[in-house]
């Protein structure tokens, strides 16, 4: 594994805005936002901002799972809302955050219970039997690392990125049946393989950099929107992470916003409001290598 020194770093600017166009006034809005990166062994946030238009007062939480997480109320009735994140991030030229530093001497298998069972959005499939792979946590780190990226190399081969195949709520098996999906749906479907074979992982949001994108088109697919990967656990690496729908072990390039289980731990926004479902949507994401 390539040595790392604290000079490796690059500072990404990550600008994401949300519009809703409602066909009728909105009375009343509640909603949750996870659009603010974390800090971590990877990243530092330098700086970050979040607006709501029309204004309201955010407050924020830190959740389970570590992700910071901010909320806040219309009553007042709208018919646009629009959400804008920005934020300076300051990324290591690393794959692995190392072994974990806490107090809790519980098992690791009790520890991370939560990244070894089932979840709402990756439930028990048989078609996950059908990705043979040999990652397994007895194996030494870079052993451990080429196999994960076998792993990745495995998913692109098998399934196309196809935005049309699938939605939001789509099981993983419906990527097994279309043979395409997007990045959630691939992240799901590796998740569910992991766990299958009791390797501890979970699901993360974030933003990834495209050096070469340009206006014709970017050659990392995901780099224009929210993105999605895998963070697979190892004892003596602590976390990785994969991008299946890049085939790539996930380094400075990515910026990480959320952490959970699957991606109903992780929704960029969601909250009820009362009014008119009929409604539009645009998100514009840009991420820019400023340092």
């Amino acid at each position: 594994m390539k040595p790392w020194k604290e000079r490796d770093t690059a500072l990404l600017l990550v600008e994401h805005t949300t519009r809703f166009c409602y066909a009728e006034p909105v009375v009343e809005a509640h909603s949750e936002i996870r659009k603010t990166p974390i800090d971590s062994p990877l990243q530092r946030v330098v700086t970050h901002k979040l607006e709501v238009d029309p204004a309201a007062a955010l407050r924020q939480y830190t959740d389970y799972f570590g992700s910071r997480v901010h909320y806040f109320n219309l009553l007042e009735p709208h018919s646009e809302l629009a959400i804008r994140a920005e934020a300076v991030v300051e990324t290591k030229d690393r794959i692995a955050d190392g072994p974990e530093q806490s107090d809790d001497a519980r098992p690791w298998r009790e520890r991370l219970a939560e990244y070894l069972h089932w979840s709402p959005l990756v439930p028990a499939l048989e078609e996950y039997e059908s990705i043979p792979h040999r990652v397994d946590l007895s194996l030494q780190p870079d052993d451990f690392l080429e196999a994960l990226r076998e792993l990745g190399a495995r998913f692109q081969k098998r399934f196309r990125y196809d935005p049309g195949a699938t939605d939001v709520h789509s099981s993983p098996k419906v990527l097994f049946e279309a043979g395409g999906g997007v990045c959630q749906d691939l992240a799901h479907a590796m998740i569910g393989v992991l766990r299958l074979a009791g390797v501890p992982c979970g699901y993360m949001s974030g933003y990834v950099y495209d050096p070469q994108g340009d206006d014709e088109g970017d050659k990392l697919k995901g780099s224009r929107a929210s993105h999605a990967w895998v963070q697979v656990w190892h004892p003596q690496l602590g976390w990785v992470g994969i991008d299946p729908t890049n085939d790539k072990l996930v380094d400075w390039q990515y910026v990480r916003i959320a952490a959970g289980r699957d991606y109903s731990d992780v929704q960029p926004l969601r909250g009820i409001f009362v009014g008119s479902r009929q409604q539009e949507l645009e998100v514009d994401v840009a991420v820019r290598r400023i340092g």
